[in-house]
């Protein structure tokens, strides 16, 4: 079985002993030497655990079968890191947008400085609106000048 060969081959090249590698994948340092001899297979979770702390493809640890590309485990994420900064790049594209005035604007921000720059728009619509309940400016009959 290619297995029982890769997992052997990984492990001397390391310089690591069945012990070392049993405490890595949380096993029995026999059950390493059962897989060694290929009188057991691990699970694929174990066998996954085992590609991540070699660095190689599952393809080459089970089937000792290169991908076509050669990918690496480093090189998915290098590829996942590169992507996380792409993502970063436009979160901060799209905040400079949004300090320019150009972006979405800040509801909370915008209103509170309507109120500030317009308090006596407010107050002349607040009279209007009053003045619309009651009647208009007849109703008030001289009462304030």
């Amino acid at each position: 079985m290619e297995f029982a060969k890769q997992l052997k081959k990984l492990r001397t090249d390391k310089g690591l002993s069945q012990e070392d590698i049993a405490q890595k994948i949380h096993v029995t340092r026999q059950a390493v030497s059962r897989r060694e001899a290929g009188s057991s297979v691990p699970d694929l979770e174990t066998a996954v655990q085992l590609a991540a702390f070699f660095d190689v493809s599952l393809d080459w640890l089970v089937l000792d079968k290169q991908p076509a590309d050669n990918v690496t485990n480093q090189d998915i994420l290098n590829a996942v890191n590169e992507l996380r900064d792409d993502i970063d790049d436009l979160s901060d594209d799209i905040d400079d947008l949004d300090d320019g005035g150009v972006g979405f604007s800040d509801n909370r921000k915008s209103f509170g400085s309507f109120l500030e720059d317009n308090w006596f728009l407010i107050i002349v619509m607040c009279v209007l609106v009053y003045m619309g309940f009651h009647g208009g400016i007849s109703s008030w009959n001289g009462k304030f000048f």
